[in-house]
């Protein structure tokens, strides 16, 4: 069985899941201390399969607009690091609030993710 995840991967899309900043890029890399980079941990380890997603109540009553956990995850991890200069951009892309708060802590996706 093969799923259709063009709704998912569109909702990933839509909070510009890339860095965004202003200043000029620097002559190698970001660069991010310790502190920083520590905050993201647990947020690379989603490999965007859908599961979580796909198992959850709210996305299936409201996939049309409710992000979902995946896309939650990554929105979030993009909203704290410290390299990002687009935090108020970000946050007014998630204004709505059918894209944000409709989970209701069911839980199904934590115990469907396959990274646990």
């Amino acid at each position: 069985m093969i799923p259709d995840l063009t709704n998912f991967y569109a909702q990933h899309r839509s909070i510009e899941p890339w860095l965004k900043t202003v200043s000029p890029p620097p002559a190698k890399e970001w660069k991010q201390s310790h502190e920083d980079r520590l905050k993201l941990d647990g947020l690379y380890e989603c490999i965007l399969c859908a599961c979580c997603s796909t198992s959850c109540p709210s996305y299936w009553w409201n996939g049309d607009r409710y992000l979902g956990p995946a896309v939650l995850l990554q929105a979030y991890r993009w909203l704290i690091d410290s390299r990002d200069e687009a935090t108020g951009e970000r946050l007014d892309n998630l204004e709505d609030p059918f894209r944000l708060y409709r989970c209701h802590t069911i839980m199904n996706c934590a115990q469907a993710c396959p990274k646990g």
